[in-house]
C-alpha cells in the first residue's frame, strides 16, 4: 500500500459500514478482487465472505500480518503482499473487482493519473471499480491552507510533520478519470470518522462504476 502508518491511522470510518463497498459486490461479477491499501484488512475480509479471490497490497507488514490471522480465525483465504501501490503490477485483464478506500488519495496527482490508467487496464471487460476519495470540501484542505502549505500539484500538497502527499478529488475528476465507464454510483457526502480519540467529520467522494465490455 502506498500509505504509511499515521495515513492508515487516519482513514475514515463510516457512519453507514461498507455501503459503497456493498453496491460495488452487487454489480460486480464473481471472480478475483484486488484491495488497494487493504491495511487490517477489513474490507478484504468482506470480499472474501462474498466468493472473490482476494489479492490484498499494503506497505505495512504489521497490518498485513494482522489481516492474516484474522483470515485465517474466520477461515478465509485472502492473499497479501507486501508492496506500494506504485511498484504492484497490475496484470491487464486480471480483476473482476478492484477497491481503493482512503488509498490512492496518499499520492501525487500525476501519479494518481498513473495508477488509475493500471486500475482500468487490470479489470476484466465488466469488471467494477469502486473507490473512496477526500473531496476539496474535506475541511482537512483548510487546515492545510492556513498553515499556508503551497500545492506541489493541482490541489495535491506534501505535509512534512506527516512525511506523505494528500490529494483531495472534484467530482469532475473523477468523472473524467473513468469517463469511458458506466458509472453506476457517484456521491459526494459527508461522514464522520471516529478512529482518533476526537471524533470529525470528513467530506469524501465514492465512486461504483463498470468497465465496458470492449
Amino acid at each position: 500500500m502506498q500509505q504509511k502508518k499515521d495515513e492508515n491511522n487516519s482513514a475514515p470510518r463510516k457512519e453507514k459500514s461498507q455501503e459503497g463497498l456493498r453496491k460495488a459486490v452487487r454489480h460486480s461479477p464473481k471472480g478475483k478482487a484486488l484491495d488497494i491499501g487493504a491495511g487490517k484488512g477489513r474490507n478484504s475480509l468482506f470480499l472474501a465472505k462474498n466468493g472473490f479471490d482476494v489479492m490484498a497490497i499494503d506497505k505495512s507488514a504489521e497490518r498485513l500480518e494482522e489481516l492474516n490471522n484474522a483470515a485465517k480465525k474466520q477461515r478465509l483465504k485472502v492473499f497479501t503482499k507486501i508492496t506500494d501501490v506504485r511498484d504492484f503490477n497490475f496484470r491487464p485483464n486480471e480483476y473482476s473487482l478492484i477497491i481503493s478506500v482512503a488509498a490512492i488519495d496518499f499520492l501525487k496527482k500525476s501519479e494518481i493519473e498513473t495508477i488509475i490508467k493500471k486500475i482500468k487496464g487490470s479489470l476484466i471487460p465488466e469488471g467494477i471499480i469502486y473507490i473512496s476519495v477526500f473531496s476539496i470540501k474535506d475541511p482537512l484542505l483548510n487546515k492545510i491552507k492556513e498553515l499556508n502549505l503551497k500545492p506541489i500539484e493541482e490541489n495535491t500538497f506534501y505535509l512534512p510533520k506527516k512525511g506523505f502527499y494528500k490529494h483531495f478529488f472534484t467530482k469532475d475528476e473523477i468523472k473524467e478519470s473513468f469517463r469511458s465507464f458506466k458509472i453506476i454510483h457517484l456521491e459526494e457526502k459527508r461522514i464522520k470518522d471516529t478512529s482518533h480519540k476526537q471524533p470529525h467529520f470528513h467530506q469524501i467522494i465514492e465512486l461504483v462504476a463498470k468497465k465496458p465490455r470492449t
